[in-house]
């Protein structure tokens, strides 16, 4: 046989070769995407419900309710004008003795001084016309008053908050808006209800809120913060904001499926300090994790990064 003869059963050996070869790479390739899958398909986080509730994860269905859209307001505590009383003497003449001092809490009728009159010099009572705080005495025993204040009186159960309203927010500012007062660790929920022009004759109204103080945990002078609802609506879906995370470059909630959690990336409408409104991407009746949803992000970016590596 000459060397003619020899090449072609060489040749068609190389091809027959190459083309096992090439299967051999592709099934390589294919058990190896079986083996290690694109974890960004599977993005989910496995946590039993003993782990869930030793890390204080909480979930709740996802459902309608109402968004309310609230401004800031500042201001300070002040005496309510209407229960505050400035004690004069009906006739001149001599007091002849003081029962009250400044600081005393007296009670409406109770005998705040004895007066001797110029005229009929017949001492009778000067008497307090409220109930509450005796807040300035000018009273001793031997003075002669005539029209002069002898005390003043203020009842602190009903106070009033005086709230800064300026020029960009005077157009969402009425009368008779539901107002959450705060300082501190106390809050209370009252309305605005008069805007008086500011007499100082500085840029902002005065929005006063009239409020009780049953307990007198709130004085006078007190800076108080306050949340002015200033529109409210319906909405079909909305999430706490407590839900709502960041991850990979998008707006997701968690959504639990058995011991299974995933992302869910969702549109939003519009939002409160409480609420955001959902307009695509979750369903009512779905259950979303709403405490420590972080947790969950921090899992699966932890597993991110184990398969990068």
């Amino acid at each position: 046989m000459n060397k003619r003869d020899m090449s072609l059963p060489y040749f068609l050996m190389l091809i027959v070769f190459f083309i096992l070869n090439m299967l051999s790479v592709k099934a390589v390739v294919a058990d190896d995407e079986h083996e290690h899958p694109n974890h960004h398909e599977e993005e989910v986080a496995h946590i039993d419900e003993d782990m869930a509730s030793l890390n204080s994860i909480s979930t709740a269905v996802a459902s309608g309710g109402d968004i309310s859209k609230t401004m800031t307001l500042y201001g300070i505590v002040t005496l309510s004008p209407e229960h505050t009383s400035h004690v004069t003497a009906r006739f001149a003449g001599r007091i002849t003795r003081v029962y009250v001092e400044y600081g005393d809490t007296v009670k409406k009728g109770q005998v705040l001084a004895s007066v001797e009159s110029n005229s009929s010099l017949q001492t009778y009572n000067v008497t307090a016309p409220l109930s509450g705080s005796v807040i300035a005495k000018h009273a001793n025993a031997g003075e002669v008053v005539s029209e002069q204040t002898l005390f003043t009186i203020t009842d602190t159960s009903t106070l009033w908050a005086e709230l800064k309203v300026f020029p960009s927010q005077a157009s969402l500012i009425n009368s008779k808006q539901t107002v959450v007062l705060q300082s501190d660790d106390m809050q209370t929920r009252s309305a605005i209800s008069q805007l008086l022009p500011n007499t100082s004759g500085e840029p902002f109204r005065i929005a006063r809120v009239k409020f009780k103080n049953p307990d007198d945990n709130w004085f006078p002078g007190l800076l108080v913060g306050a949340q002015v609802l200033i529109d409210k609506r319906e909405v079909n879906l909305r999430v706490p904001l407590s839900a709502l995370q960041q991850y990979e470059n998008k707006t997701v909630v968690f959504i639990k499926e058995g011991d299974v959690y995933k992302p869910l990336p969702v549109a939003l409408g519009i939002q409160d300090n409480q609420y955001a409104e959902v307009l695509e991407g979750l369903n009512a009746g779905q259950e979303i994790v709403t405490v420590n949803s972080y947790l969950i992000k921090a899992d699966l970016e932890k597993d991110g990064a184990e398969h990068s590596h």
